[in-house]
């Protein structure tokens, strides 16, 4: 799939970087690039990209709000935040705003394309410091683990594979897609597609929820 990418990024250093990576990949392109709140409001939505790429701390504005007016404009895009910001409110805020993905600036050329491939694969990006922590306060907050899933993996006339339990189980521990193709000895293109299963099954657009909605069913 060819992949059309739209960076919003104010340090040039941080868009070197992301050239860099996009240039191991001669599938993909670049299509736009905004330095400024004001510019990504006028331009972004115009691009019709397959993945915004979007900073949370811009100078004049930000990027939450830009999230939610792509997710509006573009609702067939993946908007996958690249910021230093490795908070949870940060990262609450910004998937209730529209984001698809959350990877932490400092990664590796290499886990930034994984990142991107796995957004267009259906998965869901967290770097996985911040999945680990967003999970276990979701699981505080519900009281405490719940009840192991029944056999059938059936509830309110939700129907799971096998796999796909296996695959919701582990996404409920806050393994990323890679480290799950890993326990499982799958790719990870098979994982992101029993995730996106998972979202169409469950009803719901994001990792976070796909967890909500299974362990208020009884799934995990």
């Amino acid at each position: 799939m060819h992949t059309s990418i739209y960076l919003i990024e104010d340090d040039t250093t941080v868009r070197d970087f992301v050239l860099r990576s996009l240039q191991t990949r001669p599938d993909w392109s670049l299509v736009g690039y905004s330095s400024s709140f004001a510019h990504a409001q006028a331009a972004a939505a115009d691009a019709a990209a397959n993945v915004y790429l979007v900073d949370l701390g811009l100078p004049d504005g930000r990027g939450e709000d830009l999230l939610k007016s792509l997710s509006r404009s573009n609702p067939g895009a993946e908007l996958l935040v690249f910021t230093v910001f490795g908070d949870e409110s940060r990262l609450i805020e910004a998937i209730e705003a529209g984001a698809t993905g959350y990877v932490l600036k400092g990664c590796s050329p290499q886990e930034l394309v994984a990142a991107i491939e796995q957004i267009q694969e259906g998965g869901a990006p967290i770097s996985s410091l911040l999945a680990r922590l967003l999970l276990k306060r979701l699981r505080a907050a519900q009281g405490g683990p719940s009840p192991a899933p029944v056999e059938s993996h059936q509830d309110g006339g939700v129907l799971l594979s096998e796999r796909e339990g296996d695959v919701l189980k582990l996404v409920a521990q806050g393994y990323v897609n890679k480290e799950i193709a890993r326990k499982l000895d799958i790719s990870g293109h098979t994982v992101g597609s029993h995730i996106k299963n998972l979202y169409r099954k469950l009803a719901v657009h994001t990792r976070v929820q796909v967890v909500r909605v299974a362990q208020e069913r009884g799934l995990v």
